[in-house]
């Protein structure tokens, strides 16, 4: 049906046959053949009109030496028609406007788009906390007009990434929406959005998403869009992990498959996620926080905190118990409903296409109706509501237009404690067409009372082989979308420095490992403090190295130090000693062993390796240290991180003591003039490369490394470490 759809929407009364020139610098022409519709005699004037079109006649061109023209010319009848093929003749050059415009690289800076809104109650629910549907819709908005400045074209949105709504947005909020496009795919573009609110405290982020957008012409078909030039260090950052996120999307499902499968071996229990109560919410999962009447403190997961900050919000002057569990049960058939909607002009763009964000407020809206018929039930306390906490990524898979009737189809798949899994599918209609089946997505509602302390909620019961499979799929969702949240960077809990390492989860860990190097890397905003190297650490004219440090990073109880200098090297030199593990010993100074234990993939793989013990004047076990090894070679930077992961191929050996590391590593990229490390304009060696070594440390890596003596002995070695490496590239 949407092939049907889409050929009947791109037919158009001339036959093209060729399109523009071959030369780009030449004027586009298009060659149109007779039909039916369009007879020689009306072609024929138009060739003389339009001579960048050239007019077939029976297979020969006509031009205006045709005996013909004169008679056609003079015929009223032909005359009016003449005139109206040459107007619809303006589409055909419009479209030969959109394959000659420049499609020269941008900056990200020439995407951006800011746009503020006033929260305002018609914005607002009963606890004037702002609806998840009306952020939805602003956040695609700003990021479809962001889109459309980079690829000059109008654009629709493809997909959104997951969303979770950490901190709420309240009634008289001033909120700015900023979006930029982050990457481009030669017909795609990534767009990230942020919606952020300013208090006398500083700035608070409410919630970011990441959405996927298509640049189209004047046929509705897809057009490669220009490339994007990253110039600042967060601009190379996101760019990077741009490409990360795009192929988290395409392994999704397979990843879901997987989960599902098992799941069903273990017979479909979900105890695994079941004591995860978002009360408690161990691993940082879905908040709480945006669920709260008044505006809360930034809440990183854990349970103690939980307590304090319920207390000092909501002023309950007492620990919150933990919600009962309903004893109520509904079945699905009692929990769905469906909804018509019908597309206006005002829910359109000027192309006639139904805005992502409006059918993505609708399904909100969908979910909100149906999860509340659930909730009501004489057993439940009359003042509870419910509130969107997270949004899975959504996929549209075609388009709508002004006249469509959508209809949502929505149904409560599964009930856990407090929170509920609402799956919705949306179908198009034009009056007398076919139904069209253009999105599905699944939302994550919590129910509270007006004081924002989550409630139970009643259990759902599967009837049909259909709502039984849902049932069962939803504890698969929520475990995939905990864990991807997780392991995305998004969490900022560092309770267990060491992730377990999974196979089908290895896409998130990489790109975890590499989000949090740069992110630490390229802070400025973190309280960076100059220190002095150990003095037998010396610069030369072939090398400089300085040392900053900053302590408490974001709140989480790291320190972070770390290295900057530049080498007389080539960039792929340093590169490729760094990644020599079996070289390693001649440049570190304190490693014992490194081996290359499991090979992942071709950016990824499992080291293993030991060092003497640090600070105990050669007494107690020697260190070893399982890591994840990541690297990227991308936009003239080289990324090399490692973290901590429990890896059931590297067992915790006795002989050693498993120490623990988070993301920390190098970034090497091209050397230049203005980066603050010193001028070596002089100096004879043509390439040279900077650097940054980067090292978090937890409280107990702090004390080992003497944090803030630079004569400590952990901070001599890799001082030492770099500056040997430095000595050893300098002199090849």
């Amino acid at each position: 049906n949407h092939n049907t759809f889409r050929s009947q929407r791109l037919r158009h009364p001339f036959s093209i046959l060729a399109t523009h020139a071959s030369q780009p610098s030449q004027s586009p022409k298009f060659s149109l053949s007779p039909t039916p519709d369009n007879p020689p005699e009306i072609l024929q004037p138009l060739a003389a009109l339009h001579p960048e079109f050239t007019f077939y006649k029976m297979g020969n061109v006509c031009t205006s030496a045709d005996k013909n023209y004169s008679a056609a010319a003079a015929n009223p009848k032909i005359e009016k028609k003449v005139k109206q093929k040459e107007a619809e003749l303006k589409t055909l050059k419009g479209f030969a406007k959109v394959n000659n415009r420049s499609m020269e690289p941008r900056g990200v800076a020439e995407s951006m788009v800011h746009f503020f809104e006033i929260v305002s109650q018609e914005h607002c629910d009963r606890r004037n906390v702002v609806r998840a549907g009306c952020l939805l819709r602003w956040m695609d908005i700003c990021a479809c007009l962001s889109a459309e400045k980079h690829g000059q074209l109008s654009s629709v949105t493809l997909s959104m990434d997951d969303l979770s709504f950490d901190i709420p947005a309240v009634l008289g909020d001033v909120l700015e929406i900023s979006g930029r496009v982050n990457n481009a795919f030669n017909t795609s573009m990534e767009v990230g959005v942020q919606v952020l609110s300013t208090s006398q405290s500083g700035p608070r982020i409410h919630c970011r998403a990441y959405f996927t957008f298509v640049s189209l012409d004047h046929h509705g078909l897809k057009c490669k869009v220009p490339k994007v030039i990253p110039e600042t260090e967060a601009e190379r950052d996101n760019f990077i992990l741009a490409k990360e996120r795009r192929q988290l999307r395409f392994k999704k499902k397979e990843q879901l498959e997987t989960m599902l499968s098992q799941i069903a071996e273990k017979g479909g229990d979900d105890s695994s996620v079941r004591g995860r109560a978002l009360t408690e919410n161990p691993e940082g999962g879905e908040g709480i926080s945006s669920q709260m009447s008044v505006k809360p403190k930034v809440w990183t997961g854990n349970r103690k905190r939980l307590s304090i900050m319920l207390r000092e919000n909501l002023n309950l002057g007492a620990v919150l118990p933990p919600a009962e569990e309903s004893i109520v049960t509904r079945s699905m058939g009692e929990s769905s409903l469906q909804m018509t909607k019908v597309v206006l002009p005002s829910d359109a763009n000027h192309m006639g296409n139904t805005f992502g964000g409006n059918i993505m407020s609708w399904m909100d809206d969908a979910a909100t109706v149906v999860a509340t018929k659930h909730i009501r039930h004489p057993s439940m306390h009359a003042e509870t509501h419910v509130a969107t906490i997270a949004v899975d990524s959504m996929a549209f898979i075609g388009p709508s237009h002004t006249g469509d009737r959508l209809n949502f189809y929505a149904q409560i798949n599964r009930a856990f404690g407090t929170t509920i899994e609402v799956g919705i599918r949306v179908e198009a209609q034009a009056i007398g067409g076919h139904v069209r089946h253009i999105n599905s997505g699944y939302l994550t509602l919590m129910a509270v009372d007006m004081s924002g302390r989550p409630t139970s909620v009643p259990k759902i019961m599967p009837e049909t082989d259909k709502q039984k499979e849902q049932f069962m799929k939803a504890v698969g969702r929520r475990q995939l979308r905990m864990e991807r949240k997780k392991m995305t960077g998004e969490n900022k809990n560092t309770n267990g420095l060491s992730w377990n390492w999974s196979e089908d989860m290895s896409s998130e860990i990489s790109v975890a490992n590499i989000y949090g190097l740069l992110k630490v890397a390229n802070a400025w905003d973190l309280n960076w403090v100059k220190q002095d190297l150990p003095p037998e650490i010396a610069s030369n004219n072939r090398f400089e190295i300085k040392m900053q440090v900053t302590k408490d990073t974001w709140g989480l109880g790291l320190a972070t130090i770390r290295f900057s200098g530049i080498v007389s090297c080539k960039m792929s030199d340093m590169f490729k000693k760094i990644m020599d593990c079996d070289a390693r010993g001649e440049w570190d100074v304190a490693v014992k062993d490194c081996k290359v234990w499991n090979k992942v993939d071709e950016h990824n793989d499992i080291i293993w390796m030991a060092y003497p013990p640090f600070g105990t004047e050669g007494k107690g076990k020697p260190k070893d240290f399982s890591l994840l090894r990541t690297w990227r070679l991308d936009e003239e930077r080289y990324i090399v991180a490692s973290r901590s992961v429990i890896h059931p191929a590297l067992p915790v050996n006795e002989d050693h003591q498993r120490g623990e590391v988070f993301p920390s590593g190098f970034i090497l990229t091209p050397w230049v003039m203005d980066d603050g490390m010193g001028d070596l304009r002089d100096n004879e060696y043509q390439e040279q490369t900077s650097f940054d070594y980067v090292v978090q440390l937890d409280k107990t890596g702090q004390e080992m490394a003497g944090f803030g003596n630079p004569n400590s002995p952990y901070i001599k070695v890799m001082a030492g470490s770099l500056q040997k490496l430095c000595v050893i590239l300098s002199s090849t």
